[in-house]
């Protein structure tokens, strides 16, 4: 215990002269595969794969390449700089980024089947990581925000997103920050949003585990907060998962629901279009027809079948 703690403070320590962002600085550097980055990581450049990530801990920066190889690290100037020399620039495309959100405890590989399908197709995907367990819902807005700003080759942006990643774009558009000046928004789809809060967050609120593994943004999932976010005024088409059975997949919550957010919940006045898909929660991203209709909505906003 003792040698970890001490370990501990010395990369705390070593770490602690690569928060500034004045001068450049970056550190020696192996091009090694990293895990790509989860609850401590928060993206903050994206270029054609290449992302710059903050560690939410350290303050400090990597540079990692589509692989998820470590191209740099220090600050953040450093790596921006290594980013422009290193990184692939923007190729022939139709100006169109699609930006896909994952939900509250997950990472960017939520979203893998979902957007190898939608490059199959011609789309152009980045798929962004968010610290969803650290930081508050504006926190992770204004953090997508930053990434939108200093995007380069593209005047167009669509979000595909799952779960808390739905809230964090309607966060997102709220704000309404300067990069919206150079981005026209183009369609959203939501996967299993708590547009109308979570109950079953609700019920968990007072359960510890819960409270220290989700901290302030699974508390904020309220009816009351839920209420005071603006409704995008864009085309947006809402998924739902769904038992198909009136109880549901969990005893906890009324009605039908995915086994953490129930149907009802997921609807948002001015929706598009609400799709209603066989599927537990954490895996709605992976189902074929939640794909198809994805793909298809992006693609020219053409409205599933079976949508109500």
């Amino acid at each position: 215990m003792l040698r970890t703690a001490l370990f501990t403070l010395v990369l705390l320590a070593s770490c602690s002269g690569l928060m500034t962002d004045s001068a450049p600085t970056t550190r020696p550097n192996l091009a090694i595969p990293t895990l790509g980055g989860k609850q401590l990581w928060a993206d903050r450049r994206w270029q054609e794969g290449w992302r710059i990530q903050e560690n939410v801990l350290t303050g400090h920066h990597r540079l990692l390449d589509e692989n998820d190889r470590r191209r740099a690290w220090g600050n953040l100037a450093a790596c921006v700089l290594e980013m422009e020399s290193q990184a692939p620039k923007v190729t022939d495309n139709d100006g169109t980024l699609v930006l896909l959100i994952h939900g509250m405890g997950r990472s960017r590989a939520a979203f893998s089947k979902m957007q190898e399908e939608l490059q199959v197709q011609g789309f152009t995907v980045a798929s962004i990581s968010y610290p969803s367990t650290r930081r508050p819902v504006s926190a992770h807005a204004h953090q997508i925000a930053e990434i939108l700003h200093n995007l380069n080759g593209y005047s167009k942006v669509s979000f595909v997103t799952h779960s808390l990643g739905g809230i964090v774009v309607r966060q997102l558009l709220a704000d309404r920050e300067d990069w919206i000046e150079k981005l026209q928004v183009d369609r959203i789809v939501m996967l299993a949003p708590p547009n109308q809060g979570s109950a079953f967050a609700l019920k968990l609120e007072s359960f510890a585990p819960f409270r220290w593994l989700f901290g302030d943004t699974g508390l904020s999932l309220t009816p009351e907060v839920m209420a005071t976010m603006p409704v995008p005024e864009v085309p947006f088409l809402v998924i739902a998962g769904s038992s198909g059975k009136a109880s549901g997949y969990n005893s906890m919550l009324d009605g039908d629901d995915d086994f953490v957010v129930r149907v009802a919940e997921t609807h948002l006045a001015g929706e598009t279009a609400h799709l209603i898909v066989p599927s537990l929660h954490t895996f709605l991203m992976n189902q074929d027809l939640a794909i198809a209709a994805t793909c298809d909505f992006l693609r020219d906003g053409t409205i599933p079948a079976h949508a109500r």
